[in-house]
């Protein structure tokens, strides 16, 4: 088997244990008494790890090759849920390893993107892209009824485990991969790296597509991981039946990543961003009305699949956009646009419902979408060169 083809099933295994992980631990957190608006802590600290990771990891990627930068990521990865479950009773320790976890997945999908890039044509970067994320997004998919399944049958207190037990095995893969040597270390720019930052971020195109991605996590994350999860529950679906719903959306997520990569390529990855980030509109709508299995499940899912498209398009427009010397830092940027949403999702999801209730959270959500949609188009029109 070749090596991009292990790395793709590490991928798997590493998106398939965070994400599972992290859908049970507003669960667990609500178990201990905390408050709704309180429960995303987890996902919080998480999410700050994350965006730690790519102002390091995009700093990194222009010294060390991809390759090690994986194998790095799932040894800490293994360790911090090794040592969250056997202290998780601390909730110190407990936050501080979903702060981790954060990190080291955020390293692990930027080192993943900086490979399939470089050795990509340049009439093949969306499609390559859309291939790697969906791999990505196959994990997503798995990841909620793994957490599902486990926090059902055997408790919420395991929910450390569902991280460890597939990055076990993510690891041996990369371990299989180790004769595969990946491209070398790009040489930096003279420019400071601030500079270099500052250069990318004075592009119009480059903060559209940080704002694009920056929309796409933030409603992901927030609903799949905290305001879904407790209408369903509202709705009296159980814990394994909502993972199966969560995971079926991240399918239909990864579908979205798989076509938006073949719409950059063929209609513009600025139209593939807008058409993403404009189509998860109307489903925060249509979610609240949504009382059965498939009325709540079809609207998450045309949600997830157009979170799917801007995310791709965004992640594939902000590496055209950069050059040999800046891509490193092109995909910090970029992949902290998707931390911060990440980060602020959970916690603005979680008391929009709080305080408005799960019909205005939703509806909040979707104007929220709007503005940015239009910010995002405001700012792709200011310039459009060729793609």
């Amino acid at each position: 088997m070749s090596s991009n083809r292990l790395y793709s099933l590490s991928a798997i295994c590493m998106a398939s244990g965070a994400i599972g992980a992290s859908m049970l631990a507003p669960f667990y957190m609500d178990a201990k008494g905390f408050p709704l608006a309180l429960v995303a802590m987890p996902l919080l600290v998480n999410g700050v790890g994350a965006v730690c990771s790519d102002v390091v990891s995009g700093t990194l990627a222009s010294y060390f090759r991809s390759s090690f930068l994986l194998l790095t990521s799932v040894l800490i990865s293994l360790v911090a849920s090794l040592l969250g479950f056997a202290f998780q009773d601390s909730l110190t320790v407990f936050l501080v390893a979903f702060g981790v976890l954060g990190l080291t997945e955020a390293m692990f999908s930027l080192a993943i993107r900086r490979i399939v890039f470089v050795q990509s044509t340049s009439d093949q970067q969306g499609k390559a892209q859309g291939q790697v994320a969906a791999a990505l997004g196959l994990g997503f998919a798995l990841g909620p009824t793994m957490g599902g399944l486990v926090g059902e049958w055997w408790g919420l207190d395991k929910l450390f485990l569902v991280v460890a037990v597939p990055q076990s095995v993510g690891l041996i893969l990369i371990l299989f991969a180790r004769g595969h040597r990946t491209e070398k270390p790009v040489e930096r720019s003279s420019l400071p790296l601030w500079r270099v930052g500052a250069g990318l971020l004075g592009q119009s195109g480059f903060v559209g597509a940080c704002l694009a991605i920056f929309q796409s996590f933030l409603c992901l994350v927030g609903v799949t991981r905290i305001a879904f999860p407790f209408l369903a529950v509202q709705r009296g679906l159980s814990l394994d039946v909502i993972g199966t719903m969560v995971s079926i959306s991240r399918l239909t997520d990864t579908a979205g990543r798989l076509s938006g990569g073949w719409l950059c390529d063929h209609v513009g990855t600025r139209t593939a961003i807008l058409l993403g980030v404009f189509v998860t509109v109307p489903a925060f709508f249509l979610q609240v009305f949504g009382h059965g299995y498939v009325t709540l499940l079809l609207p998450l899912c045309l949600m997830t699949a157009g979170f799917g498209l801007s995310n791709v398009g965004s992640t594939t427009l902000a590496l055209q956009l950069s050059n040999d010397t800046s891509r490193g830092v092109a995909l910090g940027l970029i992949r902290g646009g998707s931390s911060l949403g990440r980060t602020f999702g959970p916690l603005i999801t979680g008391i929009l419902v709080a305080d408005l209730g799960f019909h205005w959270g939703f509806v909040a959500l979707g104007l929220l979408s709007f503005a940015i949609g239009g910010g995002v188009a405001a700012l792709f029109r200011r310039r459009a060169p060729m793609n």
